[in-house]
């Protein structure tokens, strides 16, 4: 189904989607279908051993009512825009957490970057003493990051999550991916803030961060971009603290789209927040349906390639790293040798090897049959190119696809070519980590 253009099947998909569509219409008005309502409610509701905790966002409130997946507004007067609900007296998720947790599918909807914006700036506004939590992907450490939120939170308490920390192998040391982050912190304003390691499936990392969030009585803030995995944290939290997960998480980017309230006691609580568009993700060039080789929950795989100049190693469909010039040279015997590329991945993410010098006809050739690939059939690409003249050992972070680690030496040229896009995909170096 990826990869075909069969007119016949898409038919099919789009009758079975607008099947789907009139069963959800048909189960928000009828009251005759009372038992799928409550099977539907049952799942949703926030039915608490003791009302006033877990999910507050609609509790004792004379607001308008609001989607307890994402936190926005619910309304039914256009579905294209966020909150779109079938029925608001007898539903508490709008139709795209709906789909989202039930069928695993994306209801697309006009999303603005600036309600996000200024919901972290009217929460800076406060003169109140506040908790920001600030989550970051250690999978995708420079993708992740924000330096103008880093900027506006520092003016508060922050403390940093590096988030998805079970993903790492268990031969590294934390205390050495610690003193890393620490290093890739040191120039941002928010420096020297408290640093603690999560993960959402782990329960040695969920017990100390449900005690840290217990200890404070003041407001806090869980802030970050999308995908960094905030939802699922506060999840986890709520289902280690005997609670109800009600919090819609996905591998979407912006499943939350407005301040969720969660009280774990009647006068402890922390708002989730929206995440901010990740503009430089390669998933951003990519199908929705293509997103479990960015986003996903197995711990990651280094391949090592020894490679002679010349040669390439092709992300799917969707990127390559080449090896341009300056082949090694043995010190004993003086031949030429190949370089050894040690490549940090998801377990699915394939990778092939070709020739440089055919790298672009490569593609072309095989776009269709990879996996994943690319959402535009004609998509134009950059390079970014690194020059060494010296020896050091690096890390080149491509945002959503892992990293590439290896030894320098004077000469060498590498380049790694990505799908432009508007915003551009993020490739970092930085110093080596493992």
């Amino acid at each position: 189904m990826k990869f075909s253009n069969n007119e016949k099947l898409n038919e099919i998909e789009k009758q079975l989607e607008d099947l789907e569509d009139k069963a959800l219409q048909i189960n928000a008005n009828s009251e005759e279908a009372e038992s799928i309502k409550i099977k539907q409610r049952s799942k949703v509701s926030l039915t608490e051993a003791k009302p006033g905790i877990g999910n507050t966002t609609n509790y004792q409130s004379q607001a308008p009512k609001k989607c307890i997946g994402c936190g926005k507004e619910l309304q039914t007067l256009d579905k294209r825009l966020p909150g779109f609900s079938l029925n608001i007296e007898k539903q508490d998720l709008c139709l795209r957490c709906f789909k989202i947790k039930y069928y695993n599918k994306l209801v697309e909807q006009e999303i603005n970057d600036k309600d996000f914006i200024d919901i972290i700036d009217e929460i800076n506004q406060t003169k109140n003493k506040i908790r920001y939590y600030y989550v970051v992907d250690m999978f995708d450490l420079p993708g992740s990051r924000l330096t103008w939120l880093e900027k506006l939170i520092s003016k508060k308490e922050v403390v940093i999550l590096v988030n998805k920390i079970d993903l790492f192998p268990k031969s590294v040391k934390k205390l050495k991916i610690l003193n890393y982050v620490k290093k890739f912190f040191e120039d941002s304003p928010i420096a020297g803030s408290k640093i603690i390691f999560t993960s959402s499936l782990k329960a040695d990392y969920i017990f100390p961060l449900v005690n840290e969030l217990k200890s404070v009585e003041y407001d806090q803030y869980i802030v970050g971009i999308s995908n960094a995995g905030k939802s699922s944290l506060i999840n986890a939290c709520l289902t280690y603290n005997n609670q109800i997960p009600s919090i819609v998480t996905s591998k979407y980017v912006n499943t939350t789209l407005d301040k969720i309230k969660i009280n774990f006691t009647e006068n402890n609580f922390v708002y989730d927040t929206p995440g901010l568009v990740k503009h430089n993700h390669i998933a951003i060039a990519t199908a929705p349906n293509y997103w479990d080789f960015f986003f996903f929950k197995k711990e990651i795989k280094q391949v090592t390639y020894q490679l002679n100049a010349g040669q390439s190693i092709f992300y799917g469909g969707l990127a390559w790293f080449s090896f341009v010039e300056g082949q090694a040279i043995n010190e004993k015997n003086h031949k030429p040798t190949k370089t050894n590329f040690h490549f940090y991945i998801n377990k699915q993410m394939p990778l092939h090897r070709t020739k440089k010098v055919n790298a672009q006809q490569y593609f072309k050739k095989n776009r269709y049959n990879l996996s994943p690939r690319l959402l535009s059939s004609d998509s134009d690409f950059e390079v970014h190119s690194f020059v060494y003249n010296d020896e050091k050992k690096i890390d080149l972070h491509i945002s959503g696809l892992g990293w590439i680690n290896f030894k320098t030496y004077k000469g060498m040229k590498l380049e790694i070519t990505v799908p432009k896009t508007e915003y551009g995909i993020k490739v970092s170096q930085l110093e080596a980590l493992i």
